[in-house]
């Protein structure tokens, strides 16, 4: 099949992806912040690192930079619409845990809370911060995970029977995966 020719930014190529959402304390307003973010990734097993790119113009940036700390949580496709409203908000201008009435975890290392429905979280203290393009890639290094008990399995693998994560594929959709989609070694043909 031939492919089609087009300048950077006409599609997103680069989705689906995991959704997460970031937490981070707003110390002035006594609250904390959460807003969902696509462009993440596993940066190191040991140490722990997890990367989250935030664009320097976001409430959120400038909270992660003050705190040096925040929250990574992971929600199911039923989260979806928590999701968008997250995103649609701006905590300079509302208390999102108060307006969407967000249930919290306390945090065990941190002073920042996970959010209750999260099916994972991962408390994060900033290491490094790099400028990429319009973005800032925040390191974390991992201090603590949470999990909801049975989402994983004895190798640390989500169980697709036990819930659907939340992908995002762009312009404010949302999808997900299943069990039945899954591939399992052995079961068909290797990738080249």
């Amino acid at each position: 099949m031939p492919h089609e020719s087009s300048v950077p930014g006409s599609c997103y190529f680069y989705y689906p992806r995991l959704v997460c959402v970031v937490g981070v304390r707003d110390e002035a307003k006594h609250t904390t912040n959460f807003t969902p973010v696509a462009w993440t990734t596993p940066l190191s097993s040991d140490p722990p690192l997890f990367g989250i790119c935030l664009s320097p113009s976001t409430y959120s940036h400038q909270l992660v930079l003050k705190t040096g700390e925040f929250t990574v949580n992971f929600l199911s496709h039923e989260h979806a619409a928590l999701a968008e409203a997250l995103g649609k908000l701006s905590g300079r201008d509302t208390d999102k845990v108060r307006a969407l009435k967000l249930e919290l975890e306390p945090g065990q290392t941190l002073s920042t809370p996970s959010l209750a429905v999260a099916y994972a979280c991962a408390e994060c203290v900033l290491l490094e911060r790099h400028h990429v393009g319009d973005q800032t890639l925040l390191v974390g290094e991992v201090q603590r995970i949470h999990t909801s008990p049975g989402t994983f399995d004895a190798d640390g693998v989500l169980r697709l029977e036990q819930l659907n994560p939340l992908l995002y594929l762009g312009s404010n959709r949302y999808a997900t995966t299943d069990a039945a989609s899954l591939h399992r070694p052995g079961s068909g043909a290797k990738p080249r």
